[in-house]
């Protein structure tokens, strides 16, 4: 999904959500909580919270930084919903800000509006920046290197740390939320909290748009593409022709590997079309996307 807006103002807000302390992270709680953000004009119905999680573990300390929005409905009951940005990379502040967040950008790139279909209206939600090294998260040691498996650890090290920071919700039933290379990250973590829940009511999941099969995702949307009249005979040809064998399938076709110049040259055409005209992948009969209110 691509995204045009304003950084300066953006990144303005987002630093003022940051507590900063010299020292290091703030150990945070209800000392923590947000009392007004620049661009807001109306002061909020519920409680928000930022700062830092530790991850602990095998690796010196890395620190993931969070956002944390109470319920507007009954924060005391509702449950605790976390959410996981993918990328990998890609900082969960966007989903604060630009989804499922309470706050959007307004179009001058200088104020905030309250979003209706927040997930907070329902949900205390959680925005986990990781691994660390994504957004402001962070590791003393300096060494961002990670796998899969490293980044489920710290992530549930730092679910562990929230619930020891707010104990009035570990009771609650906690759900585990992502998008794109969520699809990766959402399972395993749950997976992790299963083996071992320390008192964490995990109920379920939830992928959007996830990333599952680098192969099988790309090969379906180069089809999807071709069969939606996207782009013609001739790309298509050379498309079949470089990179699927001598067999048109999803099981004989690889647009993602790199079969040869000629294939990696028609994927990348075939990928202009759909990604980069004003269409709108998610919904491609909605109407082109305006770039300039993009």
């Amino acid at each position: 999904m691509t995204m045009i807006f304003r950084v300066a103002p953006l990144a303005a807000t987002l630093l003022f959500l940051c507590p900063v302390k010299t020292q290091g992270p703030q150990d945070f709680g209800r000392n923590d909580e947000v009392w007004q953000l620049p661009g807001l004009a109306n002061q909020t119905r519920f409680s928000q919270y930022s700062g830092y999680l530790s991850a602990g573990g095998s690796r010196l300390l890395p620190y993931c930084f969070m956002r944390y929005v109470e319920s507007e409905r009954s924060p005391e009951t509702d449950p605790v919903v976390l959410w996981l940005t993918g990328g990998p990379g890609c900082s969960s502040l966007l989903g604060l800000m630009t989804e499922l967040g309470p706050f959007h950008m307004a179009s001058d790139g200088l104020n905030l509006t309250m979003n209706p279909y927040s997930w907070n209206k329902v949900a205390n939600v959680i925005f986990l920046e990781a691994p660390a090294g994504v957004g402001f998260s962070y590791d003393l040691s300096g060494d961002y290197q990670t796998n899969d498996d490293q980044t489920a650890y710290d992530n549930y090290r730092a679910v562990q740390h929230f619930f020891a920071k707010f104990p009035n919700l570990r009771d609650h039933d906690f759900y585990i939320t992502g998008e794109s290379y969520g699809g990766v990250y959402v399972p395993i973590l749950a997976y992790r909290v299963l083996q071992d829940p320390r008192g964490i009511r995990l109920k379920g999941i939830a992928i959007g748009n996830g990333f599952l099969d680098i192969r099988l995702l790309g090969n379906a949307l180069v089809f999807f593409g071709y069969y939606h009249g996207l782009y013609g005979l001739s790309l298509w040809t050379r498309l079949t022709e470089n990179c699927c064998n001598g067999s048109v399938s999803q099981h004989s076709c690889n647009f993602q590997g790199h079969v040869s110049d000629k294939c990696s040259e028609a994927v990348d055409e075939a990928s202009y079309v759909i990604r980069d005209e004003g269409l709108n992948i998610y919904n491609l009969y909605d109407r082109c996307e305006d770039r300039g209110n993009s």
